[in-house]
């Protein structure tokens, strides 16, 4: 697993045109400069998109930023900026505490930054309003998570708690139905009504989700599939079941019922 590269007490180095741009673009987080290679598609991006935007921009040779980065794909660019903003999960249960409709990602010990910057990824395009994060046992959301995530984790309201199903009992008190999901047991996700105040939780590569989660669940759902392979990668199973709960929740009146 990656881990973030920390060169002081309240920085980390992120890389790539995407994360580092939409870093910029979301203002969550201080950047305090920013390390070009001299006329890359990431140097006239920046140009283009900030011009003299009062940027501290630092530029070097490939090989340098390769060796700023330890990491050859970043894409002609990187910045060091402050740690990832968290949100706290209790602030934002309050926030959404009166809404009619609401989706949280609830992500069950997920260990590789590539399913988790993926998962972000979705999360940001379907309209998740809170990504919930175990903090044992779990990828954190680190450069290379932001890297896999094109730059979207700069966009996604995230929170870690350190006891999910303590987490899994507030949400149900402010009206929240928590869906578990399954590769072979369960309703079939597209039967089910993802249309209100809902939790979808999702559970670790190979594992999936711990008993005492499971249990916690109010309904539990699956993909079905046929094939040889039985089982989707968590990444694609939750860009799946995100997409339909936007599409219930956007695109048709009411959706049908459990």
């Amino acid at each position: 697993m990656n881990k973030p590269h920390r060169d002081n007490t309240d920085r980390t180095l992120i890389y790539g045109s995407h994360p580092v741009i939409e870093t910029i673009k979301a203002s969550r987080r201080k950047v305090y400069e920013i390390f070009l290679v001299k006329g890359s598609d990431a140097d006239r991006r920046l140009n283009r998109e900030f011009g003299e935007n009062n940027l501290n921009l630092r530029y070097m040779s490939g090989i340098q930023l390769d060796s700023l980065t330890r990491d050859v794909k970043n894409q002609g660019v990187a910045a060091r900026v402050g740690f990832f903003p968290y949100d706290d999960f209790d602030t934002e249960i309050l926030r959404l505490k009166d809404s009619q409709r609401c989706l949280i990602l609830i992500l069950d010990q997920i260990q590789d930054p590539n399913n988790l910057g993926n998962i972000l990824r979705s999360a940001c395009c379907f309209g998740v309003d809170l990504v919930v994060l175990s903090k044992d046992r779990a990828v954190s959301v680190t450069p290379a998570v932001e890297k896999a995530s094109a730059g979207s984790a700069a966009h996604v309201r995230i929170c870690r708690v350190t006891n999910l199903n303590r987490s899994m009992e507030t949400l149900k008190s402010v009206g929240c139905w928590i869906f578990g999901t399954d590769a072979t047991t369960g309703t079939n996700y597209f039967e089910a009504d993802l249309s209100g105040k809902m939790a979808l939780v999702m559970g670790a590569e190979g594992t999936g989700l711990r008993r005492l989660v499971r249990d916690n669940c109010d309904i539990m759902i699956k993909v079905p599939m046929t094939g040889p392979i039985g089982s989707l990668n968590v990444s694609n199973a939750t860009s799946i079941v995100l997409a339909e709960a936007y599409r219930q929740s956007f695109f048709i009146k009411s959706g049908p019922q459990v």
